[in-house]
């Protein structure tokens, strides 16, 4: 009867062993799997605010990365690869003391700006907010790319997202 109980202790003891390895082996595929896709969406420039839809011209909106000179334009999830732009400028070094500057401070409440691009027809004034959230252990940057229309005083998001660092130029 010793030997019977013992036994089944035994077979219940592998049984489990093999189930528990089954859970450790799917759990370090679904790992696995959650990790490459992050990695591969990582890519892209994901967001499907919808925002700009609301801006006169928008599609006019050029986006460059500087690492791959690569252009993108605003499409329904985020940015979509474009040809590249002759002509691009870069909007970084502004003058803080222009007029579109001061009234995206006083106005927009704009704090952390990168680059100011005003639309070619004068009632937009893009800019780009890097807003530092330091956690000490990280630099962690979120990027917002906002329009500031002048007739009505509002501020729209158009594209946001963590670590995206892109060039703006408005054609």
């Amino acid at each position: 009867m010793i030997v019977q109980d013992i036994g089944n202790i035994v077979q219940r003891f592998v049984i489990a062993m093999k189930l528990r390895k089954k859970i450790v082996f799917g759990s370090v595929i679904i790992i696995i799997t959650l990790w490459g896709m992050i990695v591969y969406l990582s890519q892209f420039h994901l967001d499907f605010s919808q925002n700009y839809r609301s801006i006169d011209g928008s599609e006019n909106i050029v986006f460059k990365d500087s690492w791959s000179n690569q252009c993108f334009r605003l499409c329904a999830w985020g940015l979509v690869k474009t040809e590249n732009i002759v002509g691009f400028e870069e909007h970084q070094n502004f003058d803080r003391t222009s007029y579109e500057y001061q009234l995206l401070v006083k106005k927009a409440n704009a704090k952390y700006v990168w680059q100011v691009v005003t639309s070619p027809d004068g009632k937009y004034i893009l800019y780009v907010e890097r807003i530092y959230r330091g956690t000490g252990l990280t630099d962690d940057e979120d990027v917002y790319y906002k329009v500031y229309s002048i007739d009505d005083d509002t501020s729209t998001t158009i594209f946001s997202g963590f670590k995206q660092f892109l060039l703006v130029d408005w054609k």
